[in-house]
C-alpha cells in the first residue's frame, strides 16, 4: 500500500510505526528502481512507478516527496564520485611528475586527446615511454569512469525534473479539488 504516506497523530502508536516502515520500504523501491534506471540509461523505470502514484491520486504527494529526495541525494553522491575520480586523476599524474593544471576539471580533462597528453608530458619533462604509456593509461581509464559519471548525473538530473513537473501536477490537482469542495474556484478569484 503506497498511498497515503501522510504522518496523522493518532490514538495508537501502531499506526506511526506502520508509516515510518511504508516509507522505509517505499525508499528500499525507489533506490532499486532508480539503480535499475542507472543501469538502462533511461528514466523509463521511474515513470511507471510514478505513473502509479499519478493515477492513484494527490494523497501520493508525500511519497513523490521522497522519491524526489532520494533521486537527490543519490545524484548528489554521484557528484562526490565525480570528484574524488578528477582529484585521484590528479593525485596519480602527480606521482608521475605530471601537474594537472588547476583550472582544468572534469570536462576538461575527458576533452583531451592522446596527442594533447603527450605533448603536455613532454612538455613536463616526463620522456619515459614506459611512464608515458601508463599515464596514457590512466587518462583512458579515468576518462571513462568520469564519462559514465557524467551520463549519471544528467540522468539523475532528468528524473529530479520529471519528478518535479508531476509533483506540480498533483499539487494543483489537490488546489482544485479543495477549491472544489468549498465551492470556490481559486484560479477564477480575481486577486
Amino acid at each position: 500500500m503506497t498511498a497515503g504516506l501522510v504522518f496523522i497523530m493518532s490514538d495508537h502508536p501502531q499506526d506511526t510505526v506502520y508509516s515510518f516502515v511504508e516509507r522505509a520500504y517505499i525508499r528500499l523501491q525507489v533506490g532499486d528502481v532508480l539503480s535499475r534506471c542507472l543501469e538502462n540509461g533511461t528514466i523509463a523505470p521511474i515513470r511507471e512507478m510514478v505513473e502509479g502514484l499519478v493515477l492513484a491520486g494527490p494523497q501520493n504527494l508525500a511519497t513523490m516527496r521522497d522519491i524526489l529526495e532520494e533521486a537527490v541525494q543519490r545524484r548528489t553522491q554521484v557528484q562526490d564520485d565525480l570528484h574524488q575520480v578528477f582529484a585521484q586523476f590528479g593525485i596519480v599524474l602527480k606521482s608521475y611528475g605530471i601537474k594537472v593544471d588547476e583550472q582544468d576539471t572534469s570536462l576538461t580533462i575527458q576533452s583531451w586527446t592522446a596527442p594533447r597528453l603527450s605533448e603536455m608530458m613532454q612538455q613536463q619533462g616526463v620522456e619515459d615511454t614506459d611512464t608515458q604509456k601508463a599515464c596514457l593509461q590512466i587518462w583512458q581509464d579515468s576518462c571513462e569512469i568520469m564519462d559514465n559519471l557524467s551520463c549519471n548525473l544528467n540522468l539523475l538530473g532528468d528524473v529530479e525534473l520529471y519528478l518535479q513537473d508531476w509533483m506540480w501536477g498533483l499539487a494543483f490537482q489537490t488546489a482544485h479539488r479543495q477549491d472544489d469542495a468549498t465551492g470556490s474556484n481559486i484560479l477564477e478569484t480575481p486577486l
